[in-house]
């Protein structure tokens, strides 16, 4: 659950709770204050009658000619009735039920013909004076009461809830741009992230990861600088090592054991300097580009520039493929020729030795592909998975287990994609996708 619906959740639940209990409350309150109101009211009607009829003469007392003084009660909807102590009928409204008047002094509520009616009667004079209305007009008239005071308290619960959820979301606004602002950096941004325009709360947080940015920038760094100077370190003395067995072999005449001892040294030492140029390789791919990261190239010129950087003998194997890179389409030769040369070093050298490897440049609408096809065994589904890893190397491979990682640095340095492909012919084949720049300087594909 996200924080807003958590805090939606608890405080929507919460006002609404406290709310609905307030509301509750008040419409019991008002039931029995209504209720008061209207029994009163029958109490005030009948008190009213018995003043008026004590006023009256005894002679104008006759059932055929109801008091007038109850047409101002009957207007209220209200029934009356007037009755002698014995009995005897005085008076009554014409809404009034038979047999209404009941001896009970005081408030009664009772059904008259399938009716309940609440009334009040009192004595004066000789006379029982009975007032009463009917409950299901009372509760008529309380459910429109209800429902005016319920209506505008849902509308305004709901609408209060939509502005809990804006307010929430507006709230935690600062944290969603913090968010983004990781999600689009770079892995090799070592900016801060803005600390102006941010709520007292959240300042200490993004202080805090500044400095954690900050802490982890510097371990990059001290990590690049020792991966750096040390390959640079042994380079010196590794070619040293290099050349005093050169020299002992030249010295050797006989094919003696001490010959081949020194032809292993000697190929121990070539990989173990291969590994340590890797290493300075990848330091500098993963550190600041040069200053000549602005330059630019046509593809097949870093594709041919790769292929002279092969060694002679190696090199007769490459089968080099322009199927149209696109002459006005231009890429960045920093480290892309060392991707390339990586690949077709590494394509040599798993594949056997009597077999071509194809080089092939194909250009789409919008970016540029690099292909090298081998015949050499099939990597499996796992194998692919694994060769990316660093020090990774299949079987008893001679190399340096680095060359498919750097690619593959280089590749996401450039924004292009990269990818290991088992070919149903057998071997395998290695593709790298990047965006073209055109030589007016526009993006591939976009008008100019």
């Amino acid at each position: 659950m996200t924080l807003r619906l958590r805090l939606m959740a608890i405080l929507g639940l919460s006002f609404t709770l406290l709310w609905g209990a307030t509301s509750v409350w008040m419409l019991l309150d008002v039931q029995h204050q209504f209720r008061a109101a209207l029994d009163e009211r029958l109490a005030a009607s009948a008190r009213m009658v018995a003043g008026l009829i004590v006023q009256l003469p005894d002679s104008a007392a006759s059932p055929s000619a109801p008091y007038s003084v109850l047409d101002a009660v009957a207007n209220d909807g209200i029934a009356c009735e007037v009755r002698l102590m014995e009995g005897g009928l005085v008076a009554r409204t014409g809404n009034s039920p038979a047999g209404l008047a009941v001896p009970t002094i005081g408030y009664s509520t009772r059904t008259i013909q399938g009716e309940q009616w609440r009334s009040y009667t009192l004595e004066i004079a000789g006379k029982r004076v009975t007032t009463a209305d009917r409950v299901d007009k009372r509760r008529a008239l309380l459910r429109k009461i209800i429902v005016a005071t319920v209506v505008p308290f849902l509308v305004a619960m709901i609408g209060g809830l939509f502005v809990l959820w804006y307010g929430i979301g507006s709230g935690l606004r600062p944290l969603e741009r913090i968010r983004q602002a990781l999600a689009i950096r770079k892995p090799d941004a070592g900016d801060p992230l803005p600390e102006s325009s941010l709520p007292a709360e959240l300042a200490p947080l993004v202080a805090t990861i500044n400095l954690m940015l900050e802490r982890t920038q510097a371990a990059i760094d001290r990590e690049r600088r020792f991966t750096g100077d040390a390959a640079h370190e042994l380079r010196t003395p590794l070619t040293a090592i290099k050349t005093h067995i050169q020299v002992a072999r030249l010295t050797c005449l006989d094919h003696s054991e001490t010959a081949t001892a020194l032809e292993k040294a000697e190929a121990g030492v070539q990989r173990l300097q291969h590994t340590l140029e890797q290493l300075l390789t990848l330091a500098r791919i993963e550190g600041p580009l040069t200053a000549n990261a602005g330059e630019m190239a046509s593809a097949a010129e870093i594709a041919l520039a790769a292929i002279n950087e092969i060694p002679a003998p190696a090199r007769l194997r490459i089968v080099f493929e322009d199927l149209g890179g696109g002459p006005g389409m231009l890429l960045s030769p920093v480290l892309l020729t060392t991707a390339l040369r990586n690949l077709l070093d590494n394509a040599l050298r798993y594949s056997p030795a009597n077999t071509p490897v194809v080089l092939r440049l194909t250009a789409a609408e919008r970016d540029i592909s690099f292909s090298v096809a081998d015949q050499g065994s099939d990597m499996k589904q796992a194998d692919i998975a694994l060769a990316l890893q660093r020090f990774w190397r299949k079987g008893n491979g001679q190399g340096s287990g680095l060359g498919l990682s750097i690619v593959e640095a280089i590749v996401k340095r450039t924004g292009g994609r990269f990818e290991l492909i088992a070919q149903q012919a057998g071997g395998t084949s290695a593709q790298i996708s990047l965006p073209a720049v055109a030589a007016d300087n526009t993006t591939a594909g976009s008008p100019a």
